[in-house]
């Protein structure tokens, strides 16, 4: 965990009245709302094409355009094809999107780990309760490899 710190901040009233309505409706505190807003701020200005979702589990980096593909998942499949343009044609995307991705996930490694480890988490204990599911999914794994 990073070292905190203050941060003071005017801002117009309208725009903390919206932020404290954002705030509410998502069961945070404003302060809390607006450090997310800002983290994910300065990475999409560095990394254009990226932008957040929220899913089940938080929030996810994802590309513009494509938000049920997680950075986390372009670089695990990079990282299981071995190269980026399997990993382009596996995903049909483009490789300047595999770039975008993957400039990103060499900015923030640990959110990009963190997330893979958590899904490979989720994955043994889908193979602990429902094995033959489990089974179906190492198969689509293997053929990802493969190409």
């Amino acid at each position: 965990m990073s070292e905190r710190t203050v941060f003071s901040l005017r801002a117009d009233r309208n725009t903390l009245r919206g932020l404290e309505e954002e705030a509410r409706r998502c069961g945070v505190a404003p302060r809390t709302l607006a450090e997310r807003m800002i983290d994910e701020g300065v990475k999409m200005r560095r990394h254009p094409g990226i932008v957040f979702i929220e899913r089940g589990g938080g929030r996810d980096a994802v590309l513009a355009g494509r938000p049920r593909l997680s950075i986390w998942q372009i670089v695990q499949t990079v990282r299981a094809t071995k190269t980026r343009a399997a990993a382009a044609k596996w995903l049909s995307l483009d490789e300047a999107s595999i770039d975008r991705a993957m400039a990103y996930a060499a900015d923030y490694p640990s959110e990009i780990d963190r997330a893979i480890n958590e899904n490979d988490e989720a994955f043994e204990r889908v193979k602990r309760l429902h094995p033959s599911s489990a089974q179906l999914i190492s198969e689509r794994r293997r053929a990802a490899r493969s190409r």
